[in-house]
């Protein structure tokens, strides 16, 4: 965490403590409780430097839902804690990302933007997989959402020939600045139809 405070960053993504498992034998309360006791260790450094820890949303743990992610942001309690919503990642779990950001509405505090066709964890551009990217700026206008929307994409990229590298980034740009003008569109939207 020092290093990020010194980076000037203002939140830090933790990833939850994972087992394949998690759902037999009762073991989901036992990793709530693991990753309660994880991520309570953290406060005192999250306190010192001044960060906000946010709890991603994680395939094969307890975090892969929104009830799992609410019931440890529950138990930890305190205002340190927040959420990293991975949409490729809810799209593999639940196969609706805009649900899940229902769902957690404002718990949510950054994201990971990238896409998948649900049998691959790609972190592929959003539009290269089956995420419904209308729905997922519509949930985000709808809760409130005002922070990032930080692609975690870079297999795009890495399928890209070197020499297309520079045109594909710049294209990655476009779909983001796409993205967000569906967001303002929908946030607008939402405005109106509360007057």
């Amino acid at each position: 965490m020092k290093h990020s405070f010194y980076l000037g960053a203002e939140m830090v993504v933790v990833h939850p403590c994972r087992q394949w498992y998690y759902k037999e034998n009762n073991n989901y309360d036992r990793m709530i409780e693991y990753n309660y006791q994880f991520y309570k260790n953290l406060i005192p450094y999250a306190q010192e430097y001044q960060l906000k820890i946010a709890i991603e949303n994680i395939r094969n743990s307890v975090t892969e839902t929104a009830k799992g992610l609410k019931e440890l942001l529950n138990a930890l309690n305190h205002d340190v804690f927040t959420v990293c919503f991975d949409t490729g990642h809810a799209h593999m779990c639940m196969g609706e990302a805009g649900g899940m950001i229902r769902e957690l509405g404002s718990c949510i505090g950054c994201t990971h933007i990238h896409d998948n066709d649900r049998t691959d964890d790609c972190h592929t551009l959003p539009f290269y997989g089956t995420i419904d990217w209308e729905d997922v700026m519509k949930a985000f206008a709808e809760t409130g959402y005002e922070g990032n929307l930080n692609f975690e994409a870079g297999l795009f990229l890495n399928r890209v020939p070197p020499s297309l590298r520079g045109e594909s980034a710049r294209y990655m740009a476009k779909v983001g600045n796409y993205l967000a003008e569906r967001y303002e569109y929908y946030k607008t939207n939402k405005k109106r139809k509360n007057v």
